[in-house]
């Protein structure tokens, strides 16, 4: 028997790290829990992303706040080019840019050897990246530099 899933609210890991619960509603089952254990979540992903062949998947209505930025040299004034609403898709140089509600980081406990980071943690629209731990530190360092540049500027005075 075939059930329809309309829609994935959220997926965790069970506390024991043998499981991973992914929280569902069917379109005519209701809310459902889909249970997948561990060792095969590497299987069913690549087997979801062989199926979508290479299309990605649309933004769902009622996301967090988005705005699209043209892409831009590092250092360049970009806030002159931020304009509200979603990138065009005929614009590669357009970047489609969200604020997340919340964010976790954590250790891979897979032993893949890999720094999660996820965004809207345990929300509609989560989404997440893993980075090596070299690309990790990379990016923790990227983004404390442009943290202490845009704080600094902010604590100037104005004239």
């Amino acid at each position: 028997m075939a059930i329809r899933i309309a829609a994935v609210s959220s997926a965790t890991m069970t506390d024991n790290s043998k499981e991973f619960v992914v929280q569902t509603t069917g379109k005519y089952t209701g809310a459902l829990e889909l249970r997948f254990a561990s060792d095969c979540v590497d299987d069913l992903i690549a087997a979801l992303t062989r199926a979508r062949g290479g299309v990605q998947p649309a933004m769902p209505n009622g996301g967090g706040s988005a705005f699209a930025a043209e892409a831009v040299a590092p250092g360049a004034d970009a806030a002159a080019r931020i304009e509200p609403g979603a990138a065009d898709k005929n614009k590669p140089n357009e970047v489609r840019f969200e604020i997340p509600q919340n964010c976790t980081i954590s250790a891979d406990s897979g032993g893949r050897g890999l720094v999660l980071f996820i965004l809207n943690h345990r929300l509609d629209r989560q989404a997440g990246y893993a980075f090596s731990p070299d690309a990790a530190k990379q990016l923790a360092g990227g983004l404390t530099k442009s943290a202490e540049a845009l704080l600094a500027q902010q604590a100037r005075p104005k004239n």
